[in-house]
């Protein structure tokens, strides 16, 4: 019985002494890491439809936008890992170029579209939360693709989630006619455009992008990603009129866009491991310089 309980708590003693001797990894993805992050946006345009096509249908226009925020993730193989971000940025944004007519004494000889000088964009909180393969290319360089979903209008859900409340957005566009009483000119209603959006429910969108990491001399990660955000329905819809001719019809907003996205990634476990050698390294050169100082002492 002796003889067991010696030959168990050897193999314990042992196997705890590989665990203490064992090295964290230095593979830069292994763990938790925390990052910044900047995104600029090139959002695409929004639709229109004629339902009365007396005067043609307006034109939808690029816009752009931009998010920035901190991002927490979790790398749980060596080519995978997850990530949560919270942002603040660029939730809606939209703009039209509407059709001006040829009127006496007001564009009388061209007829083209004119842009609107206003164009409608909303910022609020969002939650990015996405799924992440990478791949090294290099010493210092991996390959990534990234696909997940953002999360919208959380905070617009809390407040409205009883009533059911819907947003009204207004847009106009303004054209000068020339009064027939002479040095009378009068500004009038030419265009204009409107719609809703439901901010009683939590919105989600759907993230695929790729791109490149690299890994700095201490550790740390640089990441350049570009990719698509793709909305599954419309968020504003609504209707147009030109009120001289009563043409009209209806407008829509998905907010589509592409994006490229820089980040700046702390990588806690690398900083970890490298400290954790720093102290080892130390250790060994106190015991060899002991070593040293106590041949010396034997010598003489």
């Amino acid at each position: 019985m002796k003889k067991k309980l010696t030959f168990l708590v050897l193999i314990l003693l042992l196997l705890f002494n590989s665990m203490a001797q064992k090295l964290p990894s230095f593979y830069p993805f292994k763990g938790f890491h925390v990052g910044i992050t900047a995104q600029a946006e090139y959002i695409t345009k929004c639709s229109f439809f004629a339902l009365s096509d007396i005067d043609p249908v307006p034109k939808g226009r690029w816009t752009v936008g931009w998010e920035a925020g901190m991002e927490f993730s979790y790398h749980f193989a060596k080519y995978f890992g997850i990530s949560a971000g919270i942002n603040y940025g660029t939730a809606l944004s939209y703009s039209c170029a509407f059709y001006l007519r040829t009127m006496p004494g007001f564009h009388e000889n061209e007829a083209n579209y004119y842009e609107t000088l206003f164009y409608k964009q909303d910022h609020e909180i969002m939650f990015p939360i996405k799924f992440e393969f990478h791949y090294p290319l290099a010493k210092n360089l991996f390959f990534t693709a990234e696909a997940g979903i953002k999360v919208k209008g959380f905070f617009h859900w809390l407040e409205y989630k009883q009533s059911g409340t819907e947003e009204f957005l207004y847009s106009s566009g303004l054209a000068l006619i020339i009064n027939p009483t002479p040095n009378e000119p009068e500004i009038i209603d030419y265009f204009d455009y409107w719609g809703t959006r439901d901010v009683s429910k939590i919105r989600c969108e759907l993230l695929l992008g790729m791109g490149l990491y690299y890994k700095l001399p201490y550790g740390d990660l640089l990441r350049f990603t570009a990719g698509v955000n793709l909305s599954f329905k419309n968020m504003v819809e609504g209707f147009y009129i030109y009120h001289l001719s009563n043409s009209f019809g209806t407008f829509a907003v998905k907010n589509d866009f592409i994006y490229t996205q820089f980040s700046y990634i702390h990588t806690l476990n690398y900083q970890k491991a490298k400290k954790y050698l720093k102290k080892q390294e130390l250790s060994n050169t106190s015991i060899k310089v002991n070593e040293k100082t106590n041949e010396n002492n034997i010598n003489h």
